[in-house]
């Protein structure tokens, strides 16, 4: 499979992906945390976040509060499931600092596009009864937090794979079911490529780039 070393925050981390994924800033606004790569013949997504260090969580709860929050932004609270948590050390992503805290959560969502989730909720306020039509697909959810204390961040890389479309979302004709042990497969290869190049990104006072 050919591949494509994407440059993410103005070139200061580097992630290898398939060509058909691609950068999605290009049709629509994405926030200056965010990375976004969409698959559009799969509806499948790579995202990557930079974000505050959660104080609020353990470093064991991490993940698990990430997850939490992502199903909070989709309207998904209610049908949010952690599968498993895992911890992954140094040997299978050697490009991160030793104190780095690294965590793998499987887990599923069900979750409307945006714009199908906001007709949802225009059509429930204006009948006061939740619409019979629900467009919100089954998503499996492969999501890494790595955990930087000395730069008080947290890295969250997110891979969104579609297993059930619903009836009435516009996903329906481009989305298929596919194997969620080949995309885990897949995902720890993406996760191996992840370099960070520039360490001033995170405003400190490393700045030398990984080698």
């Amino acid at each position: 499979m050919s591949i494509v070393q994407q440059e993410l925050y103005g070139g200061a981390i580097t992630l290898n992906l398939p060509p058909k994924f691609e950068n999605i800033s290009h049709v629509r606004e994405v926030p200056d945390h965010q990375e976004v790569f969409v698959n559009l013949d799969e509806d499948q997504s790579v995202i990557v976040e930079i974000l505050e260090l959660a104080t609020e969580s353990t470093d064991e709860s991490c993940a698990a509060f990430h997850f939490q929050q992502l199903a909070d932004d989709n309207d998904a609270a209610d049908t949010s499931v952690i599968q498993s948590v895992s911890i992954l050390n140094n040997v299978e992503l050697p490009t991160w600092p030793a104190e780095a805290k690294i965590y793998l959560l499987l887990g599923q969502q069900r979750v409307a596009k945006f714009n199908e989730r906001q007709r949802q909720q225009e059509a429930a306020q204006q009948t006061q009864h939740p619409t019979g039509s629900d467009a919100r697909n089954l998503v499996q959810i492969m999501m890494v937090v790595v955990r930087l204390p000395r730069q008080e961040t947290d890295i969250v890389i997110s891979y969104n794979v579609p297993l059930h479309i619903s009836e009435t979302s516009s996903s329906k004709q481009v989305a298929h079911e596919g194997s969620i042990e080949e995309a885990e497969v897949w995902f720890r290869n993406l996760l191996g490529s992840f370099q960070v190049r520039n360490w001033g990104l995170f405003s400190t006072d490393m700045n030398e780039e990984v080698q």
